[in-house]
């Protein structure tokens, strides 16, 4: 069809970044994990992220930033 440009020619950016810059200390980087959580939201963290939320949950309770669910705990880890 004339006025559409086939999706192979695209320029695709298929890196996900790593939601998590406050605790990695890095710019902008890619995420290896994605992280789904007791209440159903999932996020993309890095190794470091991933590492430091689950000390942190084993301190304290954590609430879900995008749900406000309370006491999360993390419920599966699969790589992006």
């Amino acid at each position: 069809m004339p006025g559409f440009e086939v999706l192979s020619e695209l320029d695709f950016d298929c890196e996900i970044p790593c939601i998590c810059r406050k605790f990695c200390g890095e710019a902008d980087h890619s995420a290896h994990w994605w992280i789904t959580l007791s209440c159903g939201c999932r996020y993309p963290f890095c190794n470091k992220a991933l590492r430091i939320s689950r000390m942190r949950l084993k301190i304290r309770p954590l609430t879900c930033r995008l749900c406000s669910a309370d006491d999360i705990v993390i419920s599966r880890v699969r790589r992006t």
